[in-house]
């Protein structure tokens, strides 16, 4: 493993360190997830990591929501981690705009049991569904909104969230926020660039709290109740 000097110190982000890590280090709530990894690895598609799926597991059981919001449901994975991390009482509703991946992640969370009857399951566009719980009723409950849906949708779930969600007992987190790096990058100018670039002058501009953790792709959380 090879690492690179950085203006604060050596940096861990080595040649292999990662895939490391997620085979030895994060401890998996349920042993078939790494057949769920394997299965999304061999069809390419990309889905929360290892060590990202822990620091949202630690989000969620340090906040101890009552509701979960998921945008973008993909193959399950990350759905796993929320549902693993919440109290019993609380309420998932999971949102894709692709019924094939919603059918996907049913298929391995029926693995839990009766656990799965605390997912609503709702194929539709994100952003609406973000606007649709945004403009319901505010109540004493604890909320958290995960996002991890198309990257050219962030910014405008952003900007409905400063405008509506700042009254609400609400913790927001952004998954994939280091776009591979390429934001990084100037001459990177595709679609989704701008879009994860535009999220974050959003973020720095507005006076919400927001932390960065570098994990995987990087994972944004905002807290709206501070």
């Amino acid at each position: 493993m090879s690492s690179q000097k950085g203006k604060y110190g050596t940096s861990i982000f080595s040649d292999g360190l990662e895939d490391w890590i997620h085979s030895e280090l994060v401890q998996r709530p349920y042993d078939w997830m790494l057949e769920l990894e394997k299965k999304a690895a061999e069809d390419k598609f990309p889905v929360l990591s290892p060590a990202s799926g822990s620091v949202l597991s630690f989000l969620i059981s340090s906040w101890d929501p009552d509701f979960v919001l998921e945008l973008g449901t993909g193959y399950g994975v990350s759905l796993v981690w929320i549902l693993s991390s919440l109290s019993k009482n609380a309420k998932i509703k999971t949102v894709d705009r692709e019924l094939d991946f919603i059918q996907t992640a049913r298929s391995y969370l029926e693995k839990l049991g009766p656990e799965i009857e605390r997912v609503e399951f709702l194929n539709a566009d994100c952003s609406l569904a973000a606007l649709e719980f945004l403009d319901s009723p505010i109540s004493d409950r604890k909320e958290f909104l995960f996002v991890d849906c198309d990257k050219i949708k962030y910014p405008e779930i952003l900007e409905m969230i400063l405008e509506k969600g700042k009254h609400r007992n609400l913790r927001v987190v952004y998954d994939n926020v280091l776009w591979h790096g390429r934001i990084a990058d100037p001459q990177n100018q595709a679609p989704s660039d701008q879009a994860v670039r535009k999220l974050w002058t959003l973020a720095k501009s507005s006076k919400i709290k927001y932390t960065l953790f570098p994990v995987g792709d990087g994972i944004l959380c905002f807290d709206f109740n501070q």
